[in-house]
């Protein structure tokens, strides 16, 4: 995740300045920054979430016994 991270703000940074448009981009760099977008996206914020959804379901005392496995109790 932290190399899609570094890969997109380098990019980014190289390809983005107040004031000017580098015609030199090319639409499969554009493709590339937003499939890695999408990626940190998923990774970071829908994944958890899904898996929240799902654990959130489990019976409650499946949930104690996890937490009394963990420490968490």
């Amino acid at each position: 995740m932290q190399q899609a991270l570094d890969a997109v703000r380098v990019i980014w940074n190289h390809a983005v300045h107040p004031g000017q448009i580098d015609l030199r981009d090319d639409r499969a760099t554009a493709e590339t920054l937003f499939k890695l977008l999408n990626l940190i996206v998923d990774k970071t914020i829908s994944e958890p979430k899904h898996v929240a959804e799902v654990y959130a379901s489990l019976p409650e005392g499946a949930v104690k016994a996890i937490e009394k496995r963990d420490g968490k109790a």
